[in-house]
């Protein structure tokens, strides 16, 4: 059914042709006004465009389809920007580094030699002998030049400021000095018996190669401590090892300890079924797995024992993961060298270095509790050592020294590691949360991957107060020391506060503000 509509009547149809004739005039002026005002409007849209345009043309010099382009580019350096900081493998980071790179203009940079910053044609020079000896076939040439040409600081090109151009690689002369080097070593390597000259066996390759190493210098890994934030050493790990850059020679403070010492007691074969499977595992270290302490358990427990945490579930989880492995046992598994720093209670012992040198026979769960041990959140620990025949266990010091959290002394142990090992080349994970801010704000960074970063006008201002802060503290807490009040936590405190927190290279998280609010609660699978 349709509705009944009321049809206009005579008398209503002629007063509208009426008025329609009356309306005629005036109605096709008004229509005439309507054509108009478009064909103004596009004028003046014109007009503005035109005059916007000349203005940006007077400020940048570009011109209207450059400025788009350029846009363009923004956008994708904005894209890139978050593929880069969003990659979770080394392969997907390095593809968006180098488009990055690209888009930024960098790769320019990467081919021109003429600088001030490194020695182009010294290391040209030396490039050159590497290839014309590999060339050739010559060993001894070859050999040569290995045992007196390899140097980290050649021609300037450890230079900080060479990697602070590009977000990945750095010259390519320098690169391809490296790729030189390794090619001969490798090519050295390889060579067989009947192919050396007269003289010069396989046993002797192996000596002068082994000379030129030690000549060299090696690479050591460290870890520092950050409680619940140590675990960001896991990716650092799984980095280097998936590229094959995991140095032998490891190092681990505090919550450092507890990462490192997982990883240098399994095989390389091992390492992948670990890294996947460590993040679900028994982590309940500050707490019993689902159950939250309440406030005034903690409180009653500083208040008895002097410690926030009770240990037992540190030393648990610990036993769980190592079993009863001793220093000299991991070594011998896996040739790793696992380093663990303990800092004394008292201010009368020196902090230890402990490795298959110096406590072949210690537990390492033993270990990594009292290097965890902070004052006032974990009670001081014994260190025990394992008899070698009988399986016992007893103190590893006969006297009843205890032991506290190695980052206090020795968070990065460089100067006994260089003395033992030879080391020279230090690579830090730096995540202990009252360093990472100050690091962050003053090293340089092209993608700033942390949320401390500071305003670029307030870094001139805050650093050297930083400094100026930093050296009133020393000096008034060496006072206190030297007056007798409270002499053990003003060393204590100067040490942490003297210490260097930084290596040769520093990797540093992405930590938010809000991490630090569970940083003494039990890793989540989620966090992980």
């Amino acid at each position: 059914m349709f509705p009944i509509l009321d049809a206009p009547t005579p008398q209503a149809s002629a007063a509208s042709w009426v008025d329609s004739v009356a309306a005629t005039p005036q109605t096709a002026n008004t229509s005439r006004s309507r054509r108009s005002l478009p064909q103004l409007a596009h004028l003046a849209k014109a007009s503005n465009t035109y005059l916007t345009s000349t203005v940006l043309h007077l400020r940048d010099g570009l011109t209207s389809d450059q400025r788009l382009a350029e846009q363009q580019r923004a956008e994708n350096i904005h894209l890139v920007t978050q593929r880069l900081r969003d990659a979770t493998r080394v392969e997907e980071w390095r593809a968006a580094a180098r488009e990055l790179d690209i888009l930024e203009g960098n790769e320019a940079w990467k081919t021109d030699n003429e600088s001030s910053e490194f020695d182009a044609p010294l290391i040209q020079a030396r490039l050159d002998l590497l290839n014309e000896a590999r060339a050739s076939g010559d060993v001894r040439r070859m050999l040569y030049l290995v045992r007196t040409s390899l140097s980290r600081g050649l021609g300037g090109m450890g230079n900080v400021e060479l990697y602070q151009h590009s977000h990945v690689g750095t010259k390519d002369l320098i690169e391809s000095y490296i790729d030189a080097t390794i090619e001969t070593i490798q090519k050295l390597a390889r060579t067989e018996d009947k192919a050396l000259p007269a003289g010069l066996d396989t046993k002797d390759l192996m000596e002068q190669v082994v000379l030129a190493r030690q000549a060299f210098g090696r690479s050591a890994l460290l870890l520092s401590g950050g409680a619940t934030l140590g675990m960001y050493h896991i990716g650092v790990l799984k980095a280097l090892f998936e590229e094959k850059l995991l140095p032998r020679i490891i190092s681990g403070a505090s919550a450092g300890s507890i990462v490192c010492s997982v990883l240098c007691t399994r095989t390389d074969e091992e390492i992948p079924e670990v890294l996947r499977g460590f993040p679900h595992g028994n982590l309940a270290v500050f707490e019993e797995q689902d159950r939250e302490e309440g406030a005034l358990e903690h409180i009653a427990r500083l208040l008895t024992d002097g410690a926030w945490i009770d240990i037992k579930h540190l030393t648990q989880v610990m036993q769980e993961l190592l079993g009863d492995m001793t220093f000299q046992e991991a070594y011998n598994r896996t040739r790793r060298i696992l380093n663990i720093c303990v800092s004394p209670s008292s201010i009368y012992e020196l902090p230890r270095l402990l490795n298959y040198i110096t406590s072949p026979n210690v537990l390492i769960w033993s270990a990594v509790a009292a290097s965890c041990s902070v004052p006032f959140v974990f009670s001081s620990a014994h260190i025990l050592a394992k008899n070698p025949v009988t399986g016992d266990h007893s103190p590893w010091n006969p006297t009843p020294l205890r032991w506290i959290d190695g980052s206090v002394d020795n968070d990065l142990p460089m100067t006994s590691l260089a003395e033992m090992f030879n080391v020279n080349h230090f690579i830090v994970s730096q995540v202990n949360p009252h360093i990472v801010p100050f690091l962050s704000s003053s090293a340089p960074s092209l993608a700033q991957p942390s949320a401390f970063k500071l305003n670029s006008h307030l870094a001139p201002v805050l650093a050297p107060l930083t400094r100026l802060a930093k050296s009133e503290a020393l000096h008034r807490l060496h006072v206190l020391a030297q007056l007798g009040v409270l002499p053990n936590i003003c060393n204590k405190a100067r040490n942490m506060l003297s210490q260097k927190y930084s290596g040769d290279i520093t990797i540093l998280p992405r930590v938010e503000y809000r991490d630090f609010v569970a940083i003494l609660k039990n890793p989540s699978p989620g966090f992980m």
